[in-house]
């Protein structure tokens, strides 16, 4: 579930529209290069009740590039490069990576990550008070909602149904937007030592001797 959510974010905010009746957002995406803050996330269920906290910090820089890191209660690094999405997971000393392609991705991994025009995938309505809902055009995308609150030219928050009953809260916290982001913050190699799952960009391969 996180690797889809970061990978939701990722596209919303590098996409320059989403459909009829959110002008709010299309001005964002024309306004908005460059994000970054700290977020908190909560997943609740069908009762409402809390079963997971966790926070961290988050930077993104359009089209496609996005650095997710959560720090409570436990570490894991998503990283975007563009080219190809990065898992590290410290606890497990196992990184997975795979190419943000749309023939070899997952859905709703390849959607949210990837850079396929969301009007071809999800219903948007406006449902007032800053809140956009999107509906998934696929039944097997693995999320039956997702809303978001716009604030302004912002996104405040997004909530995310999984069609088993778990809702999602993230809130984007300290936003800093269009300000110098470094290249690194979008670039990912994996620590030595660790398990690698996928197969690893060329120029990251050993030369042969």
């Amino acid at each position: 579930m996180r690797r889809v959510i970061a990978c939701l974010i990722a596209v919303l905010l590098a996409n320059p529209a989403l459909a009829d009746g959110a002008a709010a957002l299309d001005r964002f995406y024309a306004e908005t290069h460059t994000l970054s803050g700290r977020f908190t996330q909560t997943v609740s269920d069908a009762n409402g009740t809390a079963s997971e906290r966790s926070e961290g910090e988050f930077a993104i820089s359009r089209p496609g590039r996005f650095s997710w890191d959560y720090r409570q209660p436990y570490e894991q690094h998503i990283v975007a490069d563009g080219a190809h999405l990065w898992i590290y997971e410290p606890d497990l000393d196992q990184v997975t990576v795979r190419p943000m392609d749309a023939d070899t991705a997952d859905a709703p991994g390849l959607l949210l990550a990837g850079a396929t025009f969301p009007r071809e995938l999800f219903e948007v309505v406006a449902q007032g008070n800053g809140w956009l809902r999107l509906t998934p055009l696929k039944k097997d995308s693995g999320l039956s909602e997702v809303r978001l609150k716009l604030v302004g030219v912002g996104i405040e928050e997004l909530q995310l149904d999984d069609g088993l009953g778990q809702t999602t809260r993230i809130q984007l916290l300290d936003q800093q937007r269009n300000g110098a982001l470094s290249a690194k913050r979008f670039q990912f190699t994996p620590p030595p030592g660790v398990d690698v799952i996928g197969a690893l960009p060329q120029a990251r391969l050993p030369l042969a001797e």
